[in-house]
């Protein structure tokens, strides 16, 4: 009887999805090569990723499948795309090759989308970097840095085994967009996790004169407890956009807790990013700093903007504005209390708790009030369209702590995405 490896392309954005993911990860058991849970169920179809079932064929009847190839971005070019092809073996299955699963992955791609075979578990290649930025020690992490990542992942969130990046990501060979860590005194101090994206959907309003065909998704930030008076994320972040515009990506991405007002902080004022889109549950899991539903908001860095190269240089308001002396301004909440729905000014407040880590700890019904009214809040203001609000900075009343939205038209557009005349400034 003949025997030929099938396969079969499963759809992230289908509603079996999770249902689906599960049964792959029960199929492949628990091994730390496997992205997290959260990352395949939500990024993957957000950044323009895939999954491909593997299976061999008996004289026509497909058999149960013997591995799943993972397909993240990996680049573009005047070929087309090309993904990472992230192998994961079915244990008591048929061995495959390399040559026979990318000759199968490629059946059930378009003839413009070409792979790059990669396995978890075989050897890899870390190539370090060290760049000297104001005392702290950023660059591309060692095979023993990229292990030490993983660990402070778990210690930060108190993330279970399924919810860890692999160690394996960081590697020349793994391809991501970008992997960054910063060391004090020699020890690690933060580390910084991103993706590159394909686009998913069109161009957003006002954007439309940066490269949207590839782009980077940045997942994952995080500084050590005892290290987050260095400004060590804002390091991060600026190596970061530097690397962006030497690869020739315009545009960053990712999401973030609205109601953190230190994240809030960090990314419209320092960094000079925007938003405008709301997710109200992106994530389905709980931990640490997650204890009730992770809504999320999506963040644009438009990295060759004049707003984000100000601010990287030091520029713009690097500090929250008092709410209570703009007389263009409407606070639309007050605590968790009624919130306001018909603000038509220039500029809105919506309020969030001065410390929610603590909040989520300490009073869990309180917490899910402030989550239910700034839901409400930020579904009804946010968007693109004219007369929609975006995000753009941080403000205060008092020990009271707000996120600013601004009304759109064509001169806040311009405002948010001109481009700027001279490059980020680039670290020496």
């Amino acid at each position: 009887m003949s025997r030929r490896i099938g396969a079969k392309r499963i759809d992230p954005i289908s509603d079996g999805w999770p249902s689906q993911l599960r049964e792959i990860r029960r199929q492949l058991g628990g091994r730390s090569s496997l992205l997290p849970h959260h990352f395949l169920e939500a990024v993957l179809p957000k950044i323009g990723g895939a999954c491909v079932a593997l299976f061999q064929d008996e004289g026509g009847v497909a058999g149960s499948p013997c591995g799943y190839a993972f397909l993240l971005p990996r680049g573009t070019g005047e070929d087309g795309a090309t993904y990472t092809l992230r192998y994961e073996h079915v244990d008591g299955s048929p061995a495959l090759g390399a040559d026979a699963v990318t000759s199968a992955v490629g059946e059930v791609l378009a003839p413009e989308q070409k792979t790059h075979f990669y396995l978890p578990d075989a050897d890899h290649t870390f190539t370090p970097t060290h760049i000297d930025l104001d005392g702290v020690i950023c660059g591309r992490p060692d095979a023993d840095e990229a292990a030490e990542v993983r660990t402070m992942q778990q210690s930060i969130w108190n993330s279970p085994p399924d919810g860890l990046y692999p160690s394996d990501l960081h590697s020349d060979e793994g391809g991501i967009g970008c992997s960054l860590v910063a060391r004090v005194d020699g020890v690690l101090a933060g580390f910084l996790l991103g993706f590159f994206r394909f686009p998913t959907g069109p161009a957003g309003a006002g954007m439309y004169m940066y490269r949207q065909d590839l782009q980077l998704e940045s997942q994952l930030l995080a500084v050590a407890p005892g290290k987050r008076r260095r400004r060590i994320a804002q390091l991060l972040k600026r190596l970061q956009a530097r690397q962006a515009v030497e690869q020739g990506i315009d545009l960053i991405n990712w999401t973030t807790d609205p109601l953190l007002f230190a994240n809030a902080l960090l990314n419209f004022n320092r960094l000079g990013a925007v938003a405008c889109e709301f997710q109200p549950s992106l994530y389905s899991f709980r931990n640490e700093l997650n204890r009730v539903i992770a809504s999320r908001l999506s963040i644009i860095w438009a990295v060759r903007s004049r707003r984000v190269q100000l601010a990287l240089r030091g520029g713009g308001q690097p500090g929250p504005s008092e709410v209570e002396t703009d007389p263009g301004l409407t606070i639309v909440n007050r605590a968790d209390g009624a919130p306001l729905f018909g603000a038509t000014t220039a500029r809105i407040a919506i309020e969030i708790p001065s410390d929610w880590v603590t909040l989520q700890r300490q009073e869990m019904s309180t917490a899910q009030r402030w989550r239910d009214i700034t839901n409400r809040l930020l579904d009804h203001y946010l968007g693109s369209q004219p007369g929609r609000y975006f995000i753009t900075g941080t403000g205060v009343a008092g020990s009271r702590r707000f996120i600013i939205g601004e009304r759109v038209d064509d001169s806040l557009l311009e405002g948010l995405f001109a481009p700027a005349v001279r490059e980020v400034d680039r670290p020496s």
